[in-house]
C-alpha cells in the first residue's frame, strides 16, 4: 500500500516512498539478524490448520486488482512531472514483485480455490504461466540442466533472467501442450491452462484499456518486467551453482535440502513469506509458509532476499561475496557442481562426472522434461 500511501502524503518526493522504504530495509534487514525457529511438531500441526494464515493470502487478491487500477488511474488521469511519473511507476513495479510472492505461495496450495486466487494475482502481472513452470517443471526438475530456472555457477544474472524467462513460458506451454495429447484433446483445447490464462490476462488488459486508454499497454509492460526480474533473481539465488547427482540409469537423486540455499533473515522473511527456507519449501513441497522450517543441512546465503537481490544485480560484488561460500560448499561433496563451461576452479573439475546431466535412458525428449504433465491442476 506504500503507493497509495505516497499518493495520499501529497506526491512528489513520496511518490518514490516504495523504493526509499525498499532500499532502507535491505540496509536494516543484516541489522535486525535471523529468526531461526522452527515449530514443534504440535505446533505446526495447530499452525497449519489455521484458517487465519490462508486469509491473509486471500485478502492481497483485492489490494493487488485495486491496486493495480489505482495506478493506472493515477498514471494516465492525474498531472505528474517526469520526477514523480518515474517514481510512482518504481514503487508499483515494486509492489509487483512483493505481491508475486504471494501469488506463488497460494500456487502451491492444495485447495483449487487457493489456486485459483494465486492466478488472479498473477493475472495483473500477466505471469499467470508461472504457475505451470513452476509447480510441474521447476519443482520437478530444480537442481538439474532440465530446469531453466536453476542458475549455474559463473552465469550473469542478466544473461539469465533473459534466457530462464523465455524457456519458462515455453515450457509452461509445453507441460500443458503434452497434458493435451495425453487427453487426445488439440493443443488450443479450453481446457489447457496456457489458453485460459490467455483469456484471463487478455480480458483484463482489455479493462484496463477501456477505462484508461491505450497507455495502460506500456504501464502493464512495465509491471511484468518488473516482477519477472523479480523472481528471476530469486530463481538465481535459490539455486546458484547446485546440482543433484545422477545414477548410472540417468536418473537424478531425491531432491534435498542440499539442493537449494537457504536463509532466514527475519526482515526478508516476513516480505516474502518464508520462502527464503527454501531448502523446505523443495524437501516438503506442499509445506504451507507459515511452518517452513530451517534445514540444518542445507547451504546458506550470506544475507536475506533484500539484501542478496541488489548484490545479485551486481555481479562483481555477487562474485565476489559467493563464490568462496559455494566453493566451500562443494567442498562437502554433497552436490554436484553446476556451472558455465570453464568457470569452476580446476578441483572442482573433477567433481563433476562425465556425462552428468545426460538424457534419462528410455525416454523421449518429452518425458524427459516433462514428467509431471499427467498431474491434474486445475485452478479455473
Amino acid at each position: 500500500m506504500l503507493p497509495v500511501l505516497g499518493f495520499l502524503l501529497g506526491g512528489g518526493i513520496f511518490h518514490w516512498i516504495t523504493l526509499f522504504v525498499y532500499l532502507t530495509l535491505a540496509l536494516v534487514d543484516p541489522w535486525v539478524g535471523e529468526d531461526s525457529t522452527n515449530h514443534d511438531p504440535a505446533d505446526e500441526q495447530y499452525l497449519e490448520g489455521r484458517f487465519f494464515y490462508r486469509a491473509m493470502l486471500w485478502v492481497i487478491v483485492p489490494v493487488c486488482l485495486g491496486l493495480t487500477i489505482f495506478a493506472h488511474w493515477v498514471l494516465t488521469q492525474t498531472p505528474l512531472s517526469a520526477s514523480e511519473t518515474i517514481g510512482f511507476l518504481l514503487s508499483i513495479m515494486l509492489s509487483g514483485a512483493f505481491l508475486s510472492t504471494v501469488a506463488h505461495e497460494l500456487c502451491h496450495h492444495s485447495q483449487r480455490f487457493d489456486r485459483f486466487l494465486g492466478d488472479l494475482i498473477f493475472m495483473p502481472l500477466f505471469m499467470c504461466d508461472f504457475h505451470v513452470y513452476h509447480n510441474f517443471v521447476h519443482h520437478t526438475h530444480a537442481a538439474t540442466p532440465n530446469d531453466p530456472g536453476t542458475a549455474k555457477y559463473g552465469e550473469s544474472v542478466y544473461s539469465f533472467m533473459w534466457n530462464s524467462t523465455i524457456q519458462k513460458s515455453k515450457a509452461a506451454w509445453d507441460v500443458e501442450s503434452l497434458r493435451m495429447k495425453r487427453k487426445g484433446l488439440v493443443v488450443w483445447h479450453p481446457s489447457n491452462l496456457m489458453v485460459r490464462f490467455i483469456v484471463l490476462q487478455s480480458a483484463w488488459l482489455i479493462f484496463l484499456v477501456s477505462l484508461f486508454g491505450l497507455w495502460s499497454i506500456p504501464i502493464c509492460a512495465a509491471q511484468y518486467f518488473m516482477s519477472r526480474l523479480s523472481l528471476a533473481v530469486s530463481d538465481y539465488l535459490e539455486h546458484y551453482g547446485l546440482g543433484r547427482k545422477q545414477s548410472a540409469n540417468g536418473m537424478y537423486e531425491q531432491t534435498a535440502p542440499q539442493h537449494a540455499w537457504d536463509d532466514c533473515a527475519a526482515v526478508s522473511s516476513m516480505l516474502y513469506c518464508q520462502i527464503d527456507r527454501h531448502s523446505d519449501h523443495h524437501t516438503n513441497v506442499g509445506r504451507p509458509y507459515q511452518i517452513l522450517r530451517v534445514m540444518e543441512d542445507a547451504p546458506r546465503l550470506p544475507y536475506g532476499y533484500l539484501t542478496m537481490v541488489p548484490m545479485a544485480l551486481t555481479p562483481p560484488l555477487w562474485r565476489r561475496r559467493m563464490h568462496p561460500i559455494v566453493e566451500a560448499f562443494y567442498d562437502k561433496g554433497t552436490v554436484v557442481p553446476y556451472a558455465v563451461r570453464g568457470t569452476l576452479p580446476d578441483k572442482y573439475q573433477a567433481m563433476v562426472p562425465v556425462g552428468w546431466g545426460r538424457p534419462i535412458q528410455n525416454k523421449g525428449p518429452d518425458d524427459l522434461s516433462l514428467d509431471a504433465a499427467n498431474n491434474e491442476i486445475n485452478p479455473m
